[in-house]
């Protein structure tokens, strides 16, 4: 059963995305559909693609926009919300890569709460200098939170019916913090679980 739709982001990084999508073939909970979605058409991604759709039509598929929309990938996970069918949604990009146990410890508090999160979030590994403003190294642990300057958009997993409802409104570079704090407030008195591992490296 598929209980999480995984929107990647992509474009024309062709010596990554294949990390990102062995990250989710090697997960020891199978409970995932990955789409990725390229910002317009582009043969050598065609070419890079077809074989994993035809080898795993079951979790992954791909698509291009008509069009290249040229920012940050916002269009395109908007685009990827709206066709979203399960549960849970995780938005990602083509560079980032996750850890083997990742979907397994993300759901670990929907088996086991009285009621399932709204959001579930874990540690991640930063691959930027000062992330979020902090005076630290690139590729050192970047503990995560509820919080602008403190949250990564592919260290959380939301209730789709909630990104749905959001919709993903700013095209700037800070799209993704504005689309964390808009399901914050669509979710009202959200219930958030935190995952205390690093299971994502931001590249």
């Amino acid at each position: 059963m598929k209980e999480i739709t995984v929107i990647c982001v992509a474009y024309r990084r062709y010596q990554n995305i294949p990390v990102l999508i062995h990250a989710f073939l090697a997960q020891t909970l199978q409970n995932f559909r990955l789409i990725v979605i390229h910002d317009g058409y582009d043969a050598e991604m065609d070419n890079l693609l077809k074989p994993y759709q035809a080898a795993h039509p079951d979790v992954f598929s791909y698509r291009f926009s008509e069009t290249r929309f040229g920012d940050y990938g916002h269009s395109l996970r908007d685009m990827g919300i709206k066709m979203a069918d399960t549960e849970y949604i995780l938005l990602t990009n083509d560079d980032n890569y996750y850890c083997p146990k990742f979907l397994e410890y993300m759901f670990t508090p929907m088996r086991q709460w009285p009621a399932p999160p709204d959001i579930v979030m874990c540690d991640m590994i930063h691959s930027h200098n000062r992330p979020g403003g902090r005076p630290q190294a690139p590729y050192n642990f970047f503990e995560t939170k509820p919080a602008r300057f403190s949250v990564d958009m592919g260290c959380f997993i939301a209730r789709t019916a909630l990104a749905k409802q959001v919709g993903f409104r700013d095209k700037t570079h800070d799209g993704d913090a504005t689309y964390f704090e808009d399901l914050l407030k669509a979710a009202g008195n959200a219930k958030i679980a935190k995952i205390p591992h690093v299971l994502f490296v931001h590249n």
